[in-house]
């Protein structure tokens, strides 16, 4: 049998791992400072890459925000958007409810030419791919009229790297889509010649030579921002509900919620060169767990980005929390300050929130037998409280209640188990119950019999003994709980070991990652605290918030992750995107 007590400690992830700092590159490849955005999300940086990144998109203009139920990114020219099945493709921004619209500023592009689509490919018809090319090399010219327009070869540029010859034009088709007019020259300036197709239109300048696409993508964000918009594109515009609807500070940063069904402006168009800071302004029961070191501001950036202001980081230091935030100290034997420390710290900041340990009552966390702890538990809330006697004590924040493992060997105590003998030891050091204003636990399903892990009621059954138990006890009944950590421990459908080089063993991933079922379980998780947990006396939560690093023992990262990338800049995950909303609203 494998040391399967091992995987339990695993429950805090890399939580005792990364006391390390990790520096954001101001040349990382995903981030352009020349727009104040990055590329962050696997699939759209894939297909941004893959297609010719910036000379066919242009720079990124927006974060990935989510419009009409859909996860987009905007970029000066066109615009990517992930679909119903996951996969990245090109927006039709030229359609409706986007740019239906022929005048943008001084500019004036080709209507859209019926007898075209009439002699197009249709979609599903024999040979459409080798149509495709046929149509594309016989209505799209490199030179037109003693013009060197290059749209055939832009059009091929967005092929991706490698693809076979002969179907490179359907290849960018996903991206261009087929041409709806003939070049044409601007009515108003002859040496600007266009041509228009499905997601963008390609322009060629006579006075400089250069060939590039309109940029449309800077023209949507202008309508939806109403900033740089041209009055042209607001008069052709003025029904349209996306029309000025960026509204910062508002809940989804948004006008009217209901113009835009399955919209979430939030951020949307902030970037992170922006002088102004970004100010945390969500509902202080979310919490973030930061992980990550990223420079001076980044932790601020990390919660103003998710919608929390509540954070902690496993640290006991409260000098380094931004303004405006919460961040809960965390006091474990491997950190402990010194008394003299303690009664400094806690007297510059009244009515701070202390946790004491992390998982004392697993092995490979602060792994305390009850006594040990009652012995620190006293030491550092006495110095804590001499220097705040208003300080706010969370404890024991054990890993689950009654729940221990299923497929698991070793011997840690349940959290019931070893909370009565911590209570029995601090009875016998100080004749009273500890004094404890907030219970903390951890609640995670550890079972490697049966995965992924991502059964809620494991995390609703430990938060309900807790309350029960606590009830039970006169001088603890009716005290608040904080779920000072959960998260998915194990994502993928199965698992298999691998041996290392020196004899070890590794955890490595097997069948499909359960992003979905991930989602399902944030939601209801989500849905479950703020009902019936507020009724239990849950009033705060914290998920981790960094991009997932491999625990010491796996393979792959296999849980939650607010952030797509280890850095304060990155976008959302889509379960980023599910926390911030109902962090903010």
């Amino acid at each position: 049998m494998y040391a399967w007590a091992v995987i339990v400690a695993a429950a805090s992830l890399v939580a005792a791992t990364t006391a390390g700092s990790v520096g954001a590159d101001e040349h990382d490849p995903l981030f352009f400072a020349e727009t104040g955005f990055g590329v962050w999300n696997p699939e759209i940086r894939g297909y941004f890459n893959s297609r010719g990144g910036v000379g066919t998109f242009g720079f990124p203009i927006s974060n990935v925000f989510t419009l009409y139920g859909f996860e987009v990114q905007l970029f000066q020219r066109q615009g990517i958007q992930i679909g119903p099945n996951g996969s990245p493709r090109g927006l039709n921004i030229l359609q409706a409810p986007y740019l239906e619209y022929r005048r943008f500023g001084g500019l004036t592009i080709p209507a859209v030419n019926s007898d075209l689509i009439a002699d197009a490919p249709r979609a599903g018809s024999p040979g459409y791919a080798q149509a495709v090319g046929a149509f594309v090399h016989e209505h799209v010219p490199d030179s037109w009229q003693g013009h060197g327009l290059g749209f055939l070869r832009e059009y091929l540029a967005a092929a991706p790297a490698g693809i076979p010859t002969h179907i490179r034009e359907f290849a960018a088709l996903e991206i261009w889509g087929l041409p709806l007019s003939r070049p044409q020259p601007d009515p108003a300036n002859s040496s600007f010649i266009y041509q228009r197709f499905q997601r963008g239109v390609m322009h060629f300048d006579a006075t400089s030579g250069v060939t590039g696409g309109l940029l449309l993508g800077d023209h949507l964000k202008s309508l939806i921002m109403g900033v740089g918009l041209s009055s042209s594109l607001a008069a052709a515009a003025s029904a349209n509900p996306l029309l000025r609807q960026y509204a910062p500070g508002l809940p989804l940063d948004m006008r009217s919620r209901t113009a835009l069904p399955g919209t979430d402006l939030t951020h949307a168009f902030r970037p992170w060169t922006e002088s102004a800071p970004w100010p945390p302004a969500g509902d202080s029961r979310y919490g973030v767990i930061v992980l990550h070191r990223h420079g001076a501001g980044s932790v601020h950036g990390v919660l103003a980005h998710t919608g929390a202001r509540s954070y902690l980081d496993y640290t006991a230091s409260l000098d380094d929390a931004p303004p405006g935030t919460e961040k809960l100290a965390v006091v474990r034997p491997a950190n402990e300050p010194s008394g003299a420390e303690l009664r400094a710290r806690a007297a510059r900041h009244p009515g701070a929130a202390w946790a004491i340990s992390n998982e004392p009552n697993t092995g490979l966390q602060d792994n305390l037998t009850p006594g040990a702890y009652a012995a620190f538990f006293d030491r550092v809330v006495t110095a804590i409280r001499a220097g705040d006697p208003s300080a706010r004590i969370v404890a024991p924040n054990t890993l689950n209640f009654d729940f221990r493992c299923r497929g698991c060997s070793g011997e840690d105590p349940t959290g019931r188990e070893w909370i009565d003998g911590f209570r029995a030891a601090y009875r016998n050091l100080r004749g009273a119950e500890p004094p404890i204003d907030i219970w903390g636990i951890h609640a995670y399903e550890i079972d490697w019999i049966d995965p992924p892990m991502t059964d809620v009621s494991v995390l609703q059954a430990q938060l309900e003994g807790l309350r029960a138990y606590l009830d039970s006890i006169p001088a603890h009944r009716g005290r608040p709980i904080w779920l000072t950590e959960f998260a998915i421990i194990w994502g993928y459908d199965d698992w298999q070991v691998e041996a290392t080089a020196d004899g070890g063993f590794l955890v490595a991933p097997a069948g499909r990652f359960r992003a979905d079922l991930i989602e399902d379980f944030l939601s209801e998780a989500l849905d479950w605290l703020e009902t019936r947990g507020q009724q239990l006396g849950v009033e705060r939560w914290f998920v981790f918030a960094d991009h997932g690093i491999p625990d010491p023992i796996f393979t792959a990262f296999a849980g939650i992750s607010l952030l797509e990338a280890p850095d304060a800049r990155s976008d959302l995950t889509r379960l980023g995107r599910i926390f911030r909303r109902r962090a903010l609203t």
